[in-house]
């Protein structure tokens, strides 16, 4: 990632410890890379959203939401029609400053309390309210439960092990072979392969199973079909797909969709 443009809120805003903003997003919709220099809660009550960071790629659904540490760079990508709630923290605020990326539960309380937040109007009944409900919000971020089941799969950061995982999350249905990538990239297949397995954790084909995987989890997660789902990631039918989905993850898709919050 490169060309982060800095976001800012303004003066008016600069005394607030908690800033909150409701966007709603339509499905394909993007926010480019940026930072802050507050952490931001990302949260949507509907639609899913995948957040890539300089070493992270996060598929966040609203059972969960992703705190992002301040100063670290992130873009959003929109997964269905999607509801952002979203909250600017001044890192003082929390007990522990998050410096880089914390998936949490979001919890009845504290999806409560952010929906409040960020409905509360302007007039002094509002402001009461929010005055109410930020150290609330503080407390509960402070102490939710890390949610360690968030889809986060790891993103290297040599410059051609970059290029090959951006094309192929722009485009999960690329068979090329590693010895294609390395190719196109100008290295032999076996550095790729060893930069790959350094950088990681995963050979290449873990990699891009879990993409894959993570990309169908998506999908399914806002309503597509798994025969739909089984053409955009490059499998030669639906069966083979939920082949896949069961070996990666140990239940069908149906099973998937039924266990799903």
């Amino acid at each position: 990632m490169s060309s982060a443009k800095l976001q800012t809120f303004g003066a008016g805003m600069a005394a607030r410890k908690v800033i909150p903003q409701s966007l709603d997003y339509t499905d394909g919709a993007r926010e480019i890379a940026h930072i802050h220099h507050r952490a931001q809660l990302i949260y949507s009550t509907s639609g899913v959203v995948r957040i890539m960071t300089p070493d992270s790629l996060w598929i966040v659904t609203p059972a969960h939401a992703l705190l992002i540490g301040s100063q670290v760079e992130h873009e959003l990508s929109m997964l269905g029609d999607v509801s952002l709630r979203t909250l600017y923290i001044d890192p003082a605020a929390l007990a522990v400053p998050e410096p880089r990326c914390r998936p949490i539960v979001a919890g009845e309380l504290l999806r409560a309390a952010l929906l409040g937040l960020c409905a509360a109007s302007a007039d002094v009944a509002g402001s009461r309210r929010a005055a109410l409900l930020e150290p609330l919000l503080l407390d509960l971020l402070d102490t939710a439960t890390r949610a360690d089941e968030v889809t986060r799969l790891p993103l290297p950061t040599e410059e051609r092990l970059r290029h090959i995982c951006s094309s192929l999350i722009a485009q999960a249905a690329n068979n090329e072979t590693l010895e294609q990538w390395a190719e196109n990239v100008g290295a032999s297949a076996r550095t790729i392969a060893r930069h790959f397995r350094s950088e990681t954790g995963l050979s290449f084909g873990e990699w891009r199973e879990q993409l894959r995987m993570a990309q169908a989890k998506s999908w399914l997660a806002v309503g597509h079909a798994p025969a739909d789902i089984a053409r955009e990631l490059g499998y030669a039918d639906a069966r083979t797909f939920a082949v896949m989905f069961r070996r990666a993850s140990g239940v069908t898709p149906q099973q998937f969709l039924e266990r799903a919050p």
